[in-house]
């Protein structure tokens, strides 16, 4: 286990519960992100959040006081985005229940969301849920249109007094209502990893994914091949799951880079 870190060129992040939790910024983040661009190692921010495009996040860090470019996100809305193109390149109408961002980056992507006679549904996190159009939703699934789901989350963290209900849970309830099963993408899917590795040309055994959530992040980096941080939080994991087993596990971003550092100073004695 010791020495992975070394080989790392790029390093993906997780965001809520990572480098921040609700409207509070760890203090290790900074630093962190510092210590990355004095190796010349690059970074991405890499969330199942579909709740928000790249501008919205972009403007969250930007109150942190952290300056991010758009190509430095890569969220389950690329991810779908992506296999859909991949996958199922004849999709191109599409049933959206979620935020105006997610049909706002479907869109800009080339594809058309409609409301009558789509090919296929796209279920994410929807902060705004409407009654109505969940049931338009479930009646598009109950008439064999396919459906998939941005991520398979079934919370969101948050510091707010509430528990968001997250879009595995609205993915579990149009599931149960219709008999029917949609594709879940995001993480755990390897092909996230491996597609946000590709657009930047790297090798995913030379990335390290770095996370909170042992059922996703760490699944996610397992799974891909790449090297594997766990951020230990406590709760984070609704139902922890058993056997996965990261290649590092540490309290927070500072303990990592001191982990690193050390990596470094013995590769070069």
């Amino acid at each position: 286990m010791q020495g992975l870190l070394k080989k790392v060129k790029h390093v993906f992040l997780d965001m809520d519960g990572t480098i921040y939790h609700g409207r509070v910024l760890f203090p290790t983040t900074r630093p962190f992100l510092s210590f990355l661009e004095g190796q010349g190692i690059g970074y991405t921010f890499l969330s199942n959040n579909s709740s928000y495009g790249h501008r919205e996040y972009r403007e969250r860090l930007a109150k942190f006081g952290i300056a991010a470019r758009p190509e430095q996100f890569y969220i389950s809305t690329d991810y779908t985005i992506d296999y859909l193109r991949r996958k199922h390149p004849d999709y191109r109408r599409l049933f959206v229940l979620g935020m105006p961002c997610l049909r706002e980056m479907l869109e800009e992507a080339g594809f058309s969301c409609v409301e009558e006679n789509p090919q296929a549904v796209v279920v994410g996190f929807d902060r705004s849920l409407v009654y109505e159009r969940l049931c338009r939703c479930a009646w598009f699934l109950r008439q064999g249109v396919p459906g998939f789901a941005t991520h398979p989350d079934v919370f969101c963290p948050t510091d707010a007094p509430t528990w968001l209900v997250d879009c595995g849970a609205i993915t579990a309830c149009l599931e149960t209502a219709t008999n029917t099963q949609l594709t879940v993408l995001g993480k755990p899917d390897p092909g996230m990893l491996r597609e946000a590795s590709a657009r930047l040309g790297l090798d995913v055994a030379n990335t390290l994914m770095v996370g909170d959530r042992l059922a996703t992040d760490m699944s996610l980096g397992i799974n891909a091949g790449a090297v594997t941080c766990h951020i230990v939080t406590p709760g984070a994991d609704l139902v922890p799951p058993q056997g996965v087993r990261p290649d590092y596990a540490v309290a927070n971003l500072g303990e990592l880079q001191g982990q690193w550092t050390l990596e470094l100073e013995m590769g070069e004695q």
